[in-house]
């Protein structure tokens, strides 16, 4: 297949061979002592510290730290009354607090209690189920077994191929594939570092028409030509869509159309780290997702990230200080005391 060929037909042979090389190994929790990681822990991991600056890394480090400890002694807030809201997570042991500290801010916001249903990356452990369900009694856990079953039933690798070999070396894919093959009906998805500040009621405006929807990210964030996406949607595309905040209906999507947008991405322009932000879009495109206004802000600046006047704030990049110096702090603090 020649790059000035219609999306629609199947990829060669050939074409095929190009993309699979470019998968991503597959992640390992302990990564192995090779001279490349040598090399990496003694060389590049140091130069990487030196131009974030030790102060930068120092104030992550102990905005970690502080949060963690301020979770292991937070009483369970009061549940509020009304419709459970249920909110889906990818996450695991070193993000938990994260995740819990977003699905507060939710309740906190919302007036409604949350219930987050987990997909679990395989590492949280008895101490942190405890934790979870301290905070919040209705969470569900998705355990790696239920991943594995269902990604089985749903998407066997004889038929899909790209998307299990995908998975196992870009973690961001699970959020597509362990997540909405857990059952049919709508979702409600979010990252661990999206934390709410007012009632987000575009949001549950969305939801309640069930509508597919979306934050606006603060740039292009695709690996890939708009161009692309939009003609394997056979539909505009957003250009600027982040999932870190996404409402969408696992019935509507077809995976081996998924499976073919991974091939072309794959085939036409390398793997890219917003792989998965690129094949929601297309996604979205195809069924005319709706995007969430301004006030759901993507990478705060310090200011707006003090200030915490927004409806939802996505801490990516670099703006993640922000949320370990202000944004959880400030959600902990606004949360009612138990009676």
């Amino acid at each position: 297949m020649s790059l000035s060929e219609p999306f629609p037909l199947p990829l060669s042979a050939a074409d095929l061979a190009v993309a699979a090389a470019r998968i991503p190994a597959p992640k390992r929790r302990r990564p192995p002592l090779t001279p490349g990681r040598i090399v990496y822990l003694l060389w590049h991991y140091p130069q990487q510290v030196a131009r974030d600056g030790a102060v930068w890394h120092w104030h992550l480090w102990r905005g970690r730290n502080d949060m963690a400890a301020a979770i292991a002694g937070l009483a369970a807030p009061p549940v509020p009354a009304g419709p459970v809201l249920p909110v889906h997570y990818l996450t695991g042991k070193r993000y938990l607090p994260l995740t819990l500290i977003s699905a507060l801010s939710l309740q906190h916001q919302t007036g409604r209690p949350v219930q987050p249903v987990l997909c679990d990356d395989g590492s949280l452990a008895a101490d942190d189920l405890a934790t979870l369900h301290r905070i919040f009694p209705r969470a569900e856990v998705i355990a790696k077994e239920t991943v594995a079953a269902n990604l089985e039933r749903h998407l066997p690798e004889s038929r899909f191929p790209f998307l299990r070999r995908i998975r196992l070396g870009y973690i961001h894919l699970r959020k597509l594939t362990d997540i909405q093959t857990a059952g049919p009906g709508w979702r409600l998805v979010l990252d661990s570092d999206v934390f709410f500040f007012r009632p987000p009621t575009q949001l549950l405006d969305f939801m309640a028409a069930e509508k597919w929807c979306f934050m606006q990210d603060c740039m292009q964030s695709y690996g890939a030509p708009l161009e692309t996406l939009a003609a394997l949607a056979g539909a505009p595309v957003h250009p600027q869509i982040n999932v870190g905040l996404c409402h969408v209906r696992s019935t509507d999507i077809d995976w081996d159309f998924v499976e073919h947008c991974a091939r072309v991405l794959l085939f036409r322009h390398g793997f890219s780290y917003y792989l998965e932000q690129a094949l929601m879009a297309v996604l979205m495109g195809r069924f005319g997702a709706k995007a969430l206004g301004s006030d759901y802000l993507v990478y705060p600046t310090p200011e707006q990230a003090r200030r915490a006047e927004h409806t939802a704030l996505h801490y990516v990049d670099r703006s993640q200080l922000t949320m370990m110096r202000y944004g959880w702090r400030q959600v902990l603090a606004k949360l009612p005391a138990r009676a």
